[in-house]
């Protein structure tokens, strides 16, 4: 499982959701990149939704769905596709760039 940031080749920083340049450098030279992990930051409790900040490595930092029980500093299994089991992970829906792009 994982979730597909944008990349950009020329200053390597990455973004969600995908932008049609690159907001730190400028760069146009942008691919998809998948990010497997990473860790809660912050959570917010809804009813019974669990939303959290997950901060990936380096970069981004991703608003996401918890599914699991998950607490602050735990590393997080990020999925781009909702996740039924007990297991923690944490999902963040798709920004439009498919999955047959990536390289």
């Amino acid at each position: 499982m994982s979730v597909i940031v944008q990349n950009c080749r020329t200053c390597d920083g990455q973004w969600f959701p995908a932008r049609l340049l690159c907001p730190r450098c400028g760069g146009a030279d942008l691919a998809p990149r998948s990010i497997e992990h990473g860790v809660v930051e912050q959570l917010t409790h809804l009813g019974d939704v669990v939303i959290a900040s997950v901060a990936c490595d380096p970069e981004p930092l991703l608003v996401a769905r918890l599914h699991g029980t998950v607490e602050i500093g735990d590393l997080v299994e990020l999925t781009d596709r909702p996740d039924p089991s007990d297991r923690p992970v944490a999902f963040v829906p798709p920004s439009g760039v498919p999955r047959e792009e990536l390289s």
